[in-house]
């Protein structure tokens, strides 16, 4: 007999936060996560783990075999974050993106190099197929970039140095720093130093470990293209952008290049490849609102290319392993894995699973849905069910925001736990922001958000996204329309600030950051509130009073139609003080909460934690009338929501009393009134 299959448990938030994952969590630089050695034998992949009960990440690099061995070579405490270089003319800006990572072969694949936080920054490790792996520089400056070269005698390494622009900020504190550019006042009460940082080029030596500057060639050799070619090696495949910034797919002999006419080599997603002589492969985005993603093969000089295969998974870094194509892949319910896809019988099979056990959870099964706004432009999303879910019921709903591709964790930003929504009780629908109302209109980029922002078009557009779908849930009978709750990070966030004042479908939302108001003008600082102005933004708090009052809830606390919770980093929270401040003063329920040492992206794993178990607890509260027992840590905070709910109830009782009614007509009762 077999023993009785083990019943799958509840996820918990460790299973979300500890994963085991493969590459950064948003693409903000280019290059591969893992890579294939010479030979097609071999992969290496960089790994990250966070830890709740450390309050940190471990990360390493896995080597794995064609026969799904996989061992791994190296790890350490640490993990390396994103850095923008120029952020409005300054660097060294914070994102919350966790680095690239990208290991590196040797031309004969004996050797294998990667980039290891050790001490703070980044240093230079190599491995030689042993149990050892050796450092290769240890210097005072991050390296962000190498190369093997010299016939695999050296290696060629990029090096970040923001000594002197740290210099320069220590010298000038002594007479104080002028207000300009470099400031952003909502970030910091320093400014940030300007330009880019210094970078310099260096080789140093696998023989005797000795260190020099690079020649312009092997600068180069940097800044090359990297091609995988299989057979000539003079053809090169790239994508060139269009007046819309699509890629349009073009290859051939370096000098003799040519564009595919098919309308089916654009919208090409990452890097080309040479799968064979004289045919170039590639991943397009494709289908109703671009939701699919389709392998090709397109022979140069033919017209059309051969559609290969086809998956609403999201396919990531694909490359030739042999006769099979190697991609980083996740679906709605499975985090990011390495996936064999064999493009002769159209199958696939696991190459490296770093989370086996993800699949032995009860999970809520998820539905991909297709609709259009009221613009009619193309839209769609994921509903996921509770685990539990019974057919005929009316549900709670929570909208997760802007991104509904690969792996549901939490939305963009990670602080929106899809699946442990589901686990209680909630229907949970993440949308997938639609393309702009001005998008194949040939505009620049500048112009085009110009017209976005005018009448807020393209916020009406997503809005519309949002309550479509919705409404139809609500109208098919499985989201109670007295329970629906919003969520958003970044452009999500705006979202729901614009639902505050224009929709009538939310009864609570929660969001990372907030606010569109008028002290931006002078939180932003001079640099990014003059971009602000070109896009549209008044450059002042007096000026253009119309689109303060389609987007302030300082300017418009009373009407604000539903409770809102602000989870912000300690490097953004400045931008909401004046909507709290006119919230409270109006009895709108508003709670705050401040994150240390925080940026955009959240990157304490203890804070995630936080987050999500709060927003459990906002929208329970909200929703659901669900408290906590008294004996519970959380008992004072749901006290405090309960004193804002009661101000609330009352102030618009009041409000509603002093309006003139028509005979016979009750006076209705107050948002969130249910129990």
């Amino acid at each position: 007999m077999h023993p009785p299959l083990a019943k799958p448990r509840a996820i918990v938030d460790r299973d979300l936060i500890e994963t085991l994952d493969l590459g950064p969590n948003a693409p903000l630089e280019n290059g591969p996560y893992f890579t294939v050695s010479p030979d097609n034998s071999r992969v290496a992949v960089g790994v990250r783990r966070a830890s709740i009960a450390g309050d940190s990440y471990c990360t390493g690099i896995y080597v794995i075999d064609r026969d799904r061995n996989a061992r791994l070579i190296d790890s350490g405490p640490g993990v390396s974050f994103f850095r923008f270089d120029n952020f409005y003319g300054t660097n060294g800006f914070p994102s919350g993106v966790t680095k690239l990572i990208t290991p590196r072969w040797s031309a004969d694949g004996t050797l294998l190099a990667f980039l290891k936080l050790v001490d703070g920054k980044l240093e230079l490790r190599l491995w030689d197929g042993t149990k050892t792996v050796k450092p290769v520089t240890v210097g005072a400056h991050d390296i962000v970039d190498f190369r093997f070269g010299d016939h695999d005698r050296s290696i060629i390494y990029k090096v970040r140095d923001e000594s002197s622009g740290r210099m320069a900020l220590r010298a000038e504190s002594r007479s104080g720093y002028r207000f300009d550019d470099r400031y952003f006042p909502f970030a910091s009460n320093l400014p940030w130093p300007s330009g880019i940082p210094t970078y310099r080029y260096e080789a140093v030596s696998l023989g005797d470990g000795s260190v020099r500057a690079a020649s312009e060639a092997e600068e180069q050799l940097m800044t090359a293209k990297e091609v995988e070619a299989h057979g000539a090696r003079d053809v090169h495949a790239r994508t060139v952008p269009d007046a819309n910034g699509v890629g349009h797919l073009v290859a051939g002999s370096i000098g003799n290049e040519r564009p595919c006419p098919s309308t089916a080599c654009a919208d090409v997603e990452g890097e080309p490849w040479i799968a064979a002589p004289n045919v170039v492969g590639y991943v397009r985005r494709e289908g109703w609102a671009r939701s699919v993603m389709a392998i090709y093969a397109w022979t140069i000089g033919s017209a059309e290319p051969r559609r290969l295969y086809s998956t609403s998974d999201l396919l990531s870094n694909c490359t030739p392993f042999g006769i099979d194509l190697l991609c980083g892949r996740e679906g709605s319910t499975r985090p990011r894995y390495l996936d064999r896809i064999s493009l002769q019988t159209g199958k696939s099979k696991p190459l490296f699973e770093p989370n086996p056990d993800f699949g032995k959870l009860a999970l809520g099964r998820v539905d991909r849905l297709h609709w259009t706004n009221n613009r009619g432009i193309e839209c769609f999303g994921d509903l996921t069910y509770p685990p539990d879910y019974q057919p005929g019921g009316r549900y709670p709903l929570i909208v997760v925001q802007y991104e509904s591709r690969g792996f549901l964790r939490g939305g963009t930003g990670d602080e929106f736990p899809v699946q442990l929504f589901a686990r209680d009780g909630y229907l949970v629908l993440t949308v997938q922001r639609p393309r702009s109302p001005f998008f194949g209109q040939g505009l620049s980029a500048i112009e085009r958000q110009r017209r976005q922002n005018e009448g807020f078009t393209e916020r009406r557009s997503i809005l519309s996204a949002i309550e479509t779908k919705v409404t139809q849930l609500v109208e098919a009978g499985l989201a109670d329309p007295e329970r629906i709750g919003i969520t958003g990070l970044s452009d999500g966030s705006t979202t729901v600030q614009f639902a505050a004042l224009h929709s009538k479908l939310f009864k609570a939302a929660s969001v990372s950051g907030c606010c569109w108001e008028p002290s931006q003008t002078w939180l932003s600082g001079p640099s990014l509130q003059n971009y602000y102005h070109e896009l549209g933004w008044p450059a002042s708090p007096e000026d253009d009073p119309r689109m303060w009052s389609d987007i302030s809830l300082a300017r418009n606390a009373s009407r604000v139609a539903f409770p809102i919770l602000i989870q912000a980093a300690d490097g953004e929270y400045l931008v909401a003080l004046e909507a709290i401040r006119a919230l409270r003063a109006a009895n709108s329920p508003v709670d705050l909460f401040v994150f240390p040492d925080e940026v955009h992206i959240k990157r304490h794993p203890a804070a995630r934690t936080s987050i999500y178990r709060r927003n459990l607890r906002w929208f329970d509260f909200w929703l659901s009338g669900k408290r906590p027992t008294s004996d519970s840590g959380d008992a004072e905070e749901a006290a405090r929501w309960a004193d804002m709910q009661q101000k609330w109830r009352a102030d618009h009782i009041a409000s509603v009393s002093q309006r003139p009614l028509e005979a016979g007509r009750a006076i209705p009762q107050p948002p969130n009134a249910r129990q």
